[in-house]
């Protein structure tokens, strides 16, 4: 078997472990698959966000760098990446990172409701109900969008 097809398999074994929520286990997979092949964004990002879901916060947000180097175009890794370092408490670069997010993806509705999240401890209000108006009209717009063509538009660890 060629790396990159094994890679792929480890891969798919630990996005099964993930989804069964055995976090250690899917950690495990993903460092396997990029030993295997370490040219994959979407791997650096979901060993990330198991690593976020055990609270391994430098390892998360070096493998969500990671990933953003890999494709500097990932909106979801750049918002994986702000989830992490608004639980470090690193509020600036949380919210930096939704922006980037936003900038690159602006129907990433996750980006805005994060950076709505942040903006609670702020004073600008403004922007705080533009962002929440627009993650509604996105979640609607995404609801019309599969009620009419039944396809996701992309899978999400």
């Amino acid at each position: 078997m060629s790396e990159n097809y094994m890679a792929k398999k480890l891969f798919d074994e630990g996005a099964a472990a993930y989804l069964k929520k055995d976090y250690k286990k899917s950690i495990k997979l993903f460092t396997q698959a990029l030993k295997k092949d370490g040219k994959f964004a979407l791997v650096y990002s979901s060993r990330g966000t198991a690593y976020l879901k055990v609270s391994n916060l430098k390892k998360a947000i070096s493998d969500f760098s990671h990933a953003v180097r890999l494709n500097p175009k990932y909106a979801r890794a750049y918002h994986l990446r702000g989830l992490a370092y608004e639980k470090m408490g690193a509020f600036a670069a949380a919210f930096r990172d939704f922006d980037r997010a936003i900038e690159i993806d602006p129907d990433l509705v996750a980006a805005y409701r994060s950076r709505e999240s942040m903006l609670d401890n702020t004073i600008d209000d403004r922007l705080q109900m533009q962002d929440a108006e627009i993650a509604d009209h996105l979640a609607v717009m995404r609801i019309a969008q599969f009620a009419g063509d039944n396809t996701l538009r992309d899978l999400e660890i």
